[in-house]
């Protein structure tokens, strides 16, 4: 342990810049096909349950259905940790 630490403290590169990139790139785009399919299912789900009966929330929990929400999961977190690596590349 102390061996990788010390590695560490050398300051040696463990990651490309080129495959840092890439990987932020790829990244970026998910993020960006996971808004727009949240915002598909919404406007979806809104148009469904306008006119319904029933009530949404136990449409939703008969079909199983389950938001990023219901689960612990945040869009906004996400997008968070894309704003920092961009701070951080600014600030070198």
């Amino acid at each position: 342990m102390e061996a990788r630490l010390e590695k560490l403290r050398d300051g040696v590169i463990l990651v490309k810049p080129e495959e840092k990139k890439v990987i932020e790139q790829t990244f970026s785009e998910k993020l960006t096909q996971w808004r727009k399919r949240k915002r598909i299912f919404k406007d979806l789900w809104d148009a469904i349950t306008e006119n319904s009966p029933k009530d949404a929330k136990e449409f939703k929990e008969e079909l199983g259905l389950e938001y990023d929400e219901d689960v612990g999961v945040s869009l906004q977190s996400y997008s968070e940790l894309m704003n920092t690596n961009k701070k951080r590349r600014t600030a070198q």
